[in-house]
Order: C-alpha cells, then structure tokens, then sequence
C-alpha cells in the first residue's frame, strides 16, 4: 500500500494565532524573571522579607550605633540586624581616625533611649530590602506616625543619606535642611571636616546647599 504524505499549509489566521500565543508565553517569562529578581538578595537566595517583616512588629534587643539595630520576634528568639533606611549616623569607628566620628556617641544614645527594649514596627521598600551586607533595610516606627528614622534626622542626630533613592527621601532632606538651619544635634557645632566623606563630596557638588 502507497502511504502517501499530505503537505499543509497553514492559513494566515492560524499563523498570526500562533505568534500571539508565543508572544503571550514569552511575556509571561519575562515576568516571572523580573517578579523572581525582585524577590532575591544579594547571595542568591529567596528572601520572604516582606512576608516576615513588612508592617510585623518586632522587639529591639540592642542598638549597635546611630542607624544600625538588632530586633527579634521575642527576648529569645533569632536577632535580626536592620540597618535604618534613608539615613547615616555618624560612625563610632571612624575609619580615617580610628575614634568615634563628631556626634557618634550621643546619636548612638539617642536611639538607645528612644528604642532599646522597645516594640516597633517595620515598613520596607517596594524592591530592595536588604543591603550588600546582607543588613535588612526598614522604616523603623515606634507609633503608627512616628518614624524613628525621620526623628533622628529632624533631631540633629543623623544626615539624611542622599546617595540612594527611596520613597521618603524628600522628606527627610526637608527635616535635615530644618535640623541644619536651627542648628539642632550634631549641626550645633558641625565643621566640614566632621562630615562623612559622602556628604564632603555631595557638598562640593551642590554650593547652593
């Protein structure tokens, strides 16, 4: 018996059917990439950040300096080190001296005092939420409007970090051009030469400041 082969040639209709659905298809992975990047940090690994921390509540079991905290869930459960967003306290080890940087110490106290011991809240950013350290990065709030991060700045306590971009950044710029001009916290007495060398960098760049 002869077999004999049937060629087919599709319709336009049912070409143009097909490029869509593989159109479609390739949208859906590239989503799903981009939606998998968000969601990895900087080893690699899935972070459920926002799933355990975003708008949780958690104990502050020790404050390493003007910006960086411990928390954890109860007073035995794992810590959890946070490094608060949108801000830069001056360093209890300043690398070029080898001492405390100007106003170290008392930023340090401060957040000592204001949250050591104490329940708050966190709220991240949309995307990132940790940094090259590994640090989770948050909002950190005492209250449902008071944001312990925008405190230290308005206080005089810590420079509002304009190297990175987030949500609150006009914000806190605002608060820390208040804090400069009423000469609160470490503005009292600040020289150029007390600044980070960042912000020596960003003042250079910016003489209407």
């Amino acid at each position: 018996m002869t077999s004999v082969r049937r060629s087919f040639k599709l319709s336009p209709v049912v070409r143009q059917r097909r490029l869509l659905r593989s159109l479609a298809y390739s949208v859906v992975l590239v989503l799903a990439a981009i939606f998998g990047w968000q969601h990895m940090g900087p080893t690699g690994r899935a972070k459920d950040d926002w799933t355990a921390f975003d708008h949780q509540s958690y104990m502050v079991s020790r404050v390493v300096d003007g910006d960086t905290i411990h928390i954890r869930p109860s007073a035995t459960g794992p810590e959890t080190i946070v490094r608060l967003l949108g801000i830069d306290a001056p360093e209890l080890h300043d690398p070029s001296t080898g001492q405390p940087a100007h106003w170290a110490e008392r930023s340090k106290s401060y957040l000592e005092s204001r949250a050591e011991g104490k329940t708050v809240t966190l709220r991240l950013e949309p995307i990132e939420t940790r940094d090259r350290y590994d640090r989770l990065l948050a909002y950190v709030y005492l209250s449902d409007s008071d944001c312990i991060n925008l405190d230290l700045i308005h206080d005089g306590e810590a420079y509002a970090d304009r190297r990175f971009r987030h949500t609150y950044r006009p914000q806190y710029e605002q608060a820390e051009n208040d804090a400069r001009r009423n000469l609160r916290g470490l503005w009292k007495d600040l020289t150029e030469n007390d600044m980070p060398p960042w912000r020596r960098v960003w003042l250079h760049q910016h003489d209407d400041y």
